[in-house]
């Protein structure tokens, strides 16, 4: 059992997870992370999704095309992803409101499977911006800085 958790490379174990991709053979960077095979993925669902906000779209493109990780970008979640929604407060921007986010985030490489699986129920903090279509290039830069911490609704 525990010896499908490693693999022997040149005398050292290694943990399974940084094998090299099975796609492209190149290293991984980080567990289960194949820098280039998961931009490509990335790039490969820019059609399928958008904010209906161009420069909103374009963070998001970018913080997953410059991804080194698993968790390390920002990825658009359609609101019916989220259940029990609670008012929290109002102020600055817009209203603040508590949710779970039943998928959660792309967690663990299943390596059998090929695919991330996602970590499942996270309890999440959204933020609807008032005015969200005239959003400011200032916000939008202030998001990039704070990003890792960051689930905006847009309204």
């Amino acid at each position: 059992m525990e010896e499908d958790l490693f693999y022997q490379q040149e005398n050292k174990f290694v943990p399974r997870e940084l094998k090299d991709c099975p796609e492209c053979g190149k290293p991984r960077i980080s567990f289960g992370w194949c820098k280039d095979c998961e931009t490509n993925s990335m790039k490969e669902n820019f059609p399928y999704w958008t904010s209906e906000n161009k420069e909103i779209d374009e963070l998001i493109h970018h913080t997953q095309l410059n991804a080194s990780q698993t968790c390390d970008y920002l990825e658009w979640i359609p609101f019916d992803k989220f259940e029990m929604v609670k008012y929290i407060g109002s102020g600055g921007f817009g209203s603040t409101y508590s949710a779970l986010w039943m998928e959660g985030p792309r967690w663990i490489w299943d390596d059998g499977a090929q695919e991330w699986t996602r970590a499942g129920p996270m309890n999440v903090a959204l933020k609807f911006l008032d005015n969200s279509q005239n959003i400011s290039s200032s916000y939008i830069g202030q998001v990039c800085v704070n990003y890792g911490t960051i689930v905006c609704v847009l309204i």
